[in-house]
């Protein structure tokens, strides 16, 4: 193969390398022959020109002597002298043309008596002797140098014309020579093209071809050995590949087969309904739950209304639907029980995470349901039951501290003290608890009204800016001027407010600035409190919103339930919260609530 190529293309190689040479030569050639124009004739040329301006000037010098012009004529006779003298050694160092010597040694020559002349005119004091020696010698002298300068010029043009002719001349036989091999070299070109392409090309195209049918799944295709060389051994390896890939794709099957029938059993034995959907959004599998579930529910090829919709997204390429809280859940009956099933919705994608379908899961979260429901009800029965008493002990513990029963001393009046703090932290705590079992019951829900962001800031940082300038914090607002309003409870918004303007003032130094600030985040209005306090590391922010948890290490006192129910009353009126935060440098807590729709009323 490598000598049917280099044998193919070496005429090619070879024209082109004479080509090459030829046109080397040619422009040595063409620099020549303008060398010589430009470099010998015109210096000639120029030389002349400027002996005869010179000469003239100096004549000029000597008829201005006869006028009586005198000194004018000594300096123009001064000036043009050295200049004549240069332009004529000039012409005597770039003698290039026959004749072109003698020429420019009669000017030397005439020159010399010329200027030995003008001496003994300049030394005459009578004017007539000077205008007969001008007259009868010096005039004629001028005119001889002007003669033979102009003599020089002529031959030198002459000969640049002569140059310019043979240059012209070689290029028309040049441009046919160079046509000519050019299109010699197109023939060589189509007809070694023709045999490469009959020899290399047309089995390539073959094994394209085949390559081609290979990878749509056709592996019975063989392709001709036609030859002995590297497209032979090529093609010959090519009929081993498919000859494997045949081999590898009956064992792939079976495996295949195997694995789905592994799957579908396995799927079959989950206790919840799992539905597999394609790209379409089709049901293309069901196990055993599953087909059962939608029998029930009247629903045989297609998905609840709610699933489907959440399903659509995800096909479309938006995130997978994953579902944390109970909430989330949806409400079905079913053999005339209320069941909930909550919906996990997983893209499924290729190598190249292009989504070919989705993976529905429907998790019976009835039980779970129940016994988060019967923790609620625990929780609020236990901290109402525990608020009575301890409402007894707060009104003993105020008239002890009122000494309306006795007189106490001061150890007595501290241990009072402490227990009326103590009692106080206790009744936050449970009516803490008693908000949070509300919230997540849904019974504190209210009608939400119109409310502008700038007002739920501002009457926030009015509220709680004693709380601050108690601290030596300063309390900043920071409202965008094009906010929608927002349909909220202004009340519990006010008690996240509340919640995040003190935490901020616990951890700020005296004399740092907390800033409210509501500015668009998207379709939504996002409110945030900012300090500059120590931060919170990043393994804890994850779990600030949790029920009772606390940084380690923070000294401020509290049940950690502050910011659980905050997040109870944002996720309630249809928003979200977080937290960014780095140590050192200060922390934001912020929530986003959505706009109210224009159909939204008071």
């Amino acid at each position: 193969m490598k000598q049917r190529i280099f044998f193919g293309l070496a005429p090619l190689f070879i024209l082109l390398l004479a080509v090459g040479a030829y046109a080397v030569s040619l422009f040595s050639i063409f620099g020549r022959s303008i060398d010589v124009i430009l470099q010998e004739n015109y210096r000639s040329v120029l030389a002349g020109q400027q002996m005869k301006e010179t000469a003239e000037r100096m004549d000029s010098a000597l008829s201005f002597t006869l006028v009586g012009e005198e000194d004018r004529a000594r300096k123009m006779w001064d000036e043009n002298l050295p200049a004549f003298r240069k332009a004529l050694d000039l012409e005597l160092h770039n003698i290039t043309l026959p004749n072109e010597g003698n020429l420019a040694n009669k000017v030397k020559s005439l020159h010399e008596r010329y200027a030995e002349r003008a001496d003994a005119f300049w030394k005459l004091q009578n004017n007539t002797a000077r205008r007969t020696m001008y007259f009868n010698e010096m005039l004629p002298t001028f005119t001889e140098v002007k003669d033979t300068a102009q003599e020089i010029i002529r031959i030198n043009q002459d000969n640049m014309v002569r140059a310019d002719g043979e240059a012209k001349t070689l290029a028309a036989h040049s441009t046919r020579y160079m046509l000519c091999a050019i299109a010699i070299g197109l023939g060589c070109a189509v007809y070694f093209a023709w045999r490469l392409q009959r020899t290399i090309l047309s089995p390539i195209q073959t094994l394209t071809t085949v390559a081609r049918d290979l990878g749509e799944g056709r592996l019975d295709q063989v392709v001709p050995v036609q030859s002995q060389d590297e497209l032979g051994t090529l093609a010959d390896a090519f009929n081993k590949m498919a000859a494997k890939l045949r081999a590898y794709r009956q064992v792939t099957s079976d495996q295949l087969l195997q694995a789905r029938l592994m799957t579908e059993i396995t799927l079959s034995a989950f206790p919840d309904a799992i539905v597999a959907l394609s790209s379409e959004g089709e049901i293309s599998f069901t196990n055993p739950a599953a087909h059962r579930l939608l029998g029930k529910l009247d629903l045989p090829n297609t998905l609840p209304p709610a699933v489907s919709k959440e399903a659509e997204m995800v096909l479309k390429g938006g995130s997978d639907y994953l579902p944390t809280s109970f909430e989330r859940a949806l409400i079905f009956r079913v053999d005339d029980q209320e069941i909930f099933l909550l919906p996990r919705i997983v893209a499924m994608r290729d190598e190249s995470e292009k989504i070919f379908g989705a993976a529905v899961i429907l998790q019976d979260v009835t039980r779970f349901r129940l016994m988060d429901d019967v923790k609620t009800n625990l929780v609020s029965t236990v901290s109402h039951e525990l608020k009575t008493p301890l409402t007894s002990v707060r009104m003993g513990l105020h008239l002890l501290l009122e000494e309306r029963i006795g007189t106490l001393n001061p150890k007595q009046t501290e241990l009072l003290l402490a227990a009326r703090e103590d009692s106080e932290r206790l009744l936050r705590m449970i009516n803490d608890m008693l908000d949070l079992a509300k919230l997540e019951s849904g019974k504190s829900a209210v009608p939400h009204q119109l409310v502008s962001p700038r007002q739920l800031v501002e009457n926030a940082a009015e509220d709680l800016r004693t709380l601050a300038e108690s601290r030596g914090s300063k309390l900043l607002t920071e409202v965008s001027s094009d906010l929608s309003n927002v349909a909220v409870d202004a009340h519990q918004i006010a008690h996240v407010f509340s919640n995040f303007i003190s935490n901020a003032v616990k951890h700020s130094k005296p004399g740092n600035e907390i800033v409210v600030k509501a500015g668009n985040h998207g379709s939504a209005v996002r409110f945030s409190v900012v300090d500059h306090g120590p931060g919170i590391a990043a393994e804890h922010q994850a779990k600030l919103f949790d029920r009772f948890y606390r940084v380690p290490g923070s000294e401020t006192s509290g049940a950690g339930l502050g910011l659980a129910i905050a997040k109870e009353i944002v996720v309630a009126q249809g928003g979200s919260i977080g937290v960014r935060s780095q140590p050192g440098n200060g922390t934001e807590f912020y929530f986003d609530l959505p706009v109210a729709k224009p159909a939204s009323s008071i």
